[in-house]
């Protein structure tokens, strides 16, 4: 059956192969991309040949063709908002893919009387791709999230539809039903074990360097495998390769500073060499006690962190190698309920390759990363350590055919090796250690039937009506010597203001967390592999497995407003928890369990110049089967509503007569945001009393234990969860003015506070003090940067 598979995929990947370089030898192609002046690839810009009447769209790597073209002289344009329309000549052969790069300038002046009507992409239904369950997250959309601190795109996750927060100190993010471990989070590729910080404000990523953050909560495609739940795609910015720059900003939880420039220049003037260098770091457990000595008591806010990142591009406008490395630090340091440490550092290489003489388009990466952390709790005699080390690596091949369909495959390699060790409070010590090499193969295709629409806007007045995209993610796991095979699919049926979408498929992972989902502070982050002799298991392997299916439709209610229903449900048909309760040495270290999740967010956009509106509300329901009883985790949240609007007055632009001098800022001089957050309470097992626990017997059964001193014991409730902590709600604001001074400094002053009403929200109830642990409270915060 493992060689059917094989040989099935081997021949699927030949014929999606085949296919594009067939159609290709026939006519002649003009393909290529539009970068922005900074040499930064623009996505969904234009790019038309007015007199054909031809042109495409550039893809996410700001990637274009235009296919089946007779030989001869042609002007092709390319426009993208904001930027002066570029042009090229051009000369085709017969036969031959010529590659051109079309580089974008800044708009600079306009005349008053001129009309700028905008077309609004976040408002408008995306008909050439199959976006259900995708949200796109750009620095610009993180920045309207009124924020304590920098804005970060932590705080930004947490009004996506389908994701729970549990907490501000020591929570974590939840995506439809799946737990963190359970989310696959990639940097350029690399994959980062660690993404957030242990106060929940902030991950490790600056939001300066970011240029797009792909999040695919469920139902995710063919080229992701190695995760049950979700995957955050993070790709970084490129250096500036024309100018210096740098930003700098301060505030009561950290500073940061990122500068970039050309390192040499390309002698065509596109392209070169450039470098970007961002530091931030946290001084919170300093000054907390001086600006919020009110939290915490004594203690404050306790907590500490580094972020380092850099990254070397090269590239001619066409093709991009890049080196990039990291390193993040993170520190805790309460009295109770524990310290916690950890540290996380790699690097490594990507490229993107764009033949001028072939259809393919070529682009993968190698690297390196290792994660490690410790945890000192209060309540256990000994430490808990983790770490986590390894590489990946990948080569991809795509084709863009007929300007809009598209063929994929590639390979990628995975090797990582764990290390754990915890003693839990019977005094009994699980460990491993365990070397683990993967490799997968995927192969998909995308095919756009189009259809007339006297509506449509498109160049040829036609709309993309149904997208299909079929993929095929092959997976083999070395230690379980496993073919995990995982079919994926992915629909859309397009009208001119409606559309239908649909996705699903099957997903594995190795990888598992040491924390068990039934705890409520999850401050520990340790890794371990998939276990071997797991009792009781479901199938004929010791991996977590789960398969998703997604069904939504997304409405033009108006010009600038779009609601979006998703309705999901993921079936985790095979999960793996830490057996927290185990008591004698004949007790296995790990459970296995199933579980389900299901629920549908509505989301509503709506979008100005000016006004930017943005909702969600999400009904979710998440269950665990241990094989004793059914329970719902601790993330498991009924209700979730998210509201974010912002307000923008002024520009920075600068008029003289009835001419209007466009600023290099695109910023408004004022902008206000506001964002409210209610979610319904989580469960916890609710407490039945208390009791002495003897936990050593110098004597064994002749001991006198009427003179032994034992610990507090809790008697819980048998009902696992049955109990629901209060409703959460939040309201925080922020408000910013900026200063352009003569167009080389931006400004930009920041007044803001996080849980405005001051909110007692639950964060857990401390069983032995008997008292409730609060949320952040109240906390103001003025903020200053810089930029050059």
């Amino acid at each position: 059956m493992k060689s059917s598979y094989t040989r099935f995929f081997l021949c699927l990947l030949l014929g999606i192969l085949c296919l594009p370089l067939t159609s290709s030898a026939q006519t002649s192609e003009v393909r290529g991309t539009v970068l922005s002046p900074e040499g930064e690839p623009l996505a969904g810009a234009t790019v038309v040949i007015p007199s054909i009447q031809k042109g495409a769209y550039t893809n996410a790597a700001g990637i274009f063709s235009i296919p089946k073209l007779e030989a001869g002289s042609y002007t092709i344009y390319a426009t993208y908002l904001g930027y002066d329309t570029a042009q090229q000549e051009i000369n085709l052969v017969p036969n031959k893919t010529i590659t051109v790069r079309l580089v974008m300038q800044t708009q600079t002046s306009y005349t008053t009387d001129v009309v700028e009507i905008v077309d609004r992409k976040e408002t408008k239904i995306e008909k050439k791709d199959v976006d259900i369950a995708v949200t796109r997250v750009t620095a610009e959309k993180i920045n309207l999230i009124p924020s304590i601190g920098a804005p970060d795109l932590s705080q930004y996750l947490q009004v996506l539809p389908g994701v729970v927060f549990t907490g501000d100190q020591g929570g974590q993010l939840y995506i439809r039903g799946g737990t963190p471990i359970q989310n696959m989070v990639l940097l350029d590729g690399m994959i980062i074990y660690s993404p957030f910080h242990s106060i929940g404000l902030f991950s490790v990523f600056d939001t300066d360097y970011i240029r797009s953050a792909d999040v695919h909560s469920a139902g995710f495609p063919s080229e992701y495998g190695g995760r049950i739940s979700s995957v955050i795609d993070i790709k970084t910015k490129t250096g500036n390769f024309k100018n210096y720059g740098a930003k700098f900003n301060v505030n009561p939880f950290s500073a940061g500073a990122l500068v970039e420039g050309p390192i040499s220049r390309s002698k065509k003037g596109i392209g070169g060499t450039s470098f970007l260098l961002s530091i931030r770091n946290s001084y919170l457990d300093k000054t907390s006690n001086i600006f919020y000595p009110y939290v915490n008591d004594s203690i404050g806010l306790p907590y500490n962190f580094l972020d380092i990142y850099g990254k070397i591009s090269i590239s001619d406008g066409a093709n991009f190698v890049n080196l990039f490395g990291f390193r993040h630090e993170d520190n805790v340091n309460f009295e109770f309920p524990a310290d916690y440490n950890w540290r996380s550092f790699g690097g490594g290489a990507s490229f993107m390759l764009l033949p001028s003489t072939a259809s393919v388009i070529l682009n993968g990466g190698f690297s390196y990363s290792r994660f490690e952390s410790g945890l000192q709790s209060q309540s256990e005699t000994f430490p808990r350590n983790s770490s986590v080390n390894g590489f990946n690596g990948g080569l991809n091949l795509s084709y863009i055919i007929n300007s809009i369909d598209e063929a994929a495959f590639g390979v990628n390699i995975l090797g990582f090796s764990t290390d754990y060790v915890f003693t839990n409070s019977f005094g009994f010590r699980s460990e491993q250690q365990s070397n683990n090499t993967e490799i997968s193969f995927y192969g998909k295709y995308k095919k756009v039937f189009k259809g007339y629409s006297k509506k449509s806007t498109a160049i040829d007045s036609t709309i993309e009506r149904f997208v299909l995209e079929p993929g095929l993610h092959l997976h083999y796991y070395n230690n379980q010597q496993f073919f995990s095979f995982e079919p994926r699919l992915r629909a859309k049926l397009n009208f001119d203001r409606v559309s239908f979408s649909l996705a699903g498929g099957m997903y594995a992972q190795n990888l598992l967390s040491a924390n068990s989902d039934r705890d409520v502070v999850n401050l520990f982050q340790g890794f371990l592999s998939a276990p071997e002799g797991l009792p009781d298991r479901l199938k004929n392997h010791n991996l977590q497995t789960a398969r998703h299916l997604l069904i939504g439709t997304e409405v033009e209610l108006a010009s600038n407003m779009k609601a979006t229903v998703e309705g999901w449900l993921k079936d985790f048909t095979q999960l793996t928890n830490v057996n927290r309760n185990k008591i004698f040495p004949s007790d296995p270290n790990f459970i296995t369990e199933t579980g389900l999740a299901y629920g549908f967010d509505i989301i509503l956009n709506y979008e100005t110049p000016s006004l930017y509106l943005y909702g969600t509300y999400g009904w979710a329901k998440v269950t665990r089967d241990d094989g004793t009883q059914v329970y719902n985790p601790v993330f498991d949240r009924r209700h979730n509503i998210n509201f974010v609007g912002a307000y923008k007055i002024g520009t920075l632009d600068r008029t003289e007569g009835d001419r209007v001098f466009k600023s290099k800022f695109s910023q408004s001089k004022w902008e206000f945001s506001v964002r409210w957050a209610l979610g319904s309470g989580f469960p916890f097992t609710q407490t039945q009393g208390y009791f002495e626990k003897l936990t050593f017997l110098e004597d064994g059964a002749q001991t006198d234990y009427s003179s032994q001193n034992g610990q507090l014991g809790l008697i819980l409730s048998e009902n696992l969860n049955a109990g629901r902590l209060p409703y959460y709600h939040r309201l925080d604001l922020s408000a910013k003015r900026r200063w352009a001074l003569k167009d080389k400094l931006l400004i930009e002053a920041s007044l803001g506070a996080i849980n405005v009403y001051d909110r007692n929200n639950i964060f857990y109830f401390d069983r032995i003090r008997f008292a409730a642990v609060y949320q952040l409270p109240i906390l103001p915060s003025l903020g200053l940067s810089i930029t050059y």
